[in-house]
């Protein structure tokens, strides 16, 4: 085998590893969120594998040589953030991502609602108006989030109450 076939060798284990390397972040990404049920540790397991047989390779090119040991020092620091974050959850002192974006946005939704009830209340009274009840003001704001959802997608909107023409209004503006 001469010197270029051994680099193209090289070069392509190196790029297999590097996707691999990838792979197995998002795959513990996913696990962490919660996606899924378990960590993906054989997977893990072969890729330090792997990165050790490759180390054991004398690689001549430097170029190839620095790609590999950015590519082993990467996965070392992933390897360690992972042990450090399972080490947490079993300790419990880890949340998963989606639990505390969930309990966030719905707090957020609360105080948006009481703050536009409050508003809308102060408007109907100004104008002389019927108030309606935190209920019915609710289901209506909910109503009108499911719909710009399913209009423009994933979309923040915040509502402001106004009054025309002596009647209270609630416009809506989209953040996206």
């Amino acid at each position: 085998m001469n010197q270029s076939d051994n680099r193209v060798d090289i070069s392509q284990r190196i790029d297999e590893i590097e996707s691999r390397i990838n792979a197995l972040r998002i795959q513990y990404e996913q696990y962490f969120a919660g996606v899924e049920k378990r960590a993906p540790i054989r997977e893990q397991e072969n890729m330090a594998r792997d990165l050790r047989r490759l180390s054991q390779r004398k690689i001549i090119q430097t170029e190839l040589r620095y790609r590999f040991n950015n590519l082993a020092s990467r996965f070392h620091v992933y390897q360690g953030m992972w042990e450090r974050l399972q080490r947490n959850m079993d300790e419990g002192r880890f949340q998963r991502h989606k639990q505390k974006a969930g309990s966030t946005a719905a707090e957020k939704s609360v105080t948006e609602n009481e703050r536009i009830f409050s508003d809308y209340s102060s408007i109907c009274q100004q104008c002389q108006a019927a108030v309606p009840s935190r209920a019915q003001l609710e289901t209506f704001l909910q109503q009108q989030r499911d719909n710009i959802q399913a209009k423009y997608g994933k979309v923040q909107c915040q509502f402001k109450v106004t009054c025309e023409n002596g009647k209270p209004k609630i416009k809506v503006s989209l953040k996206r």
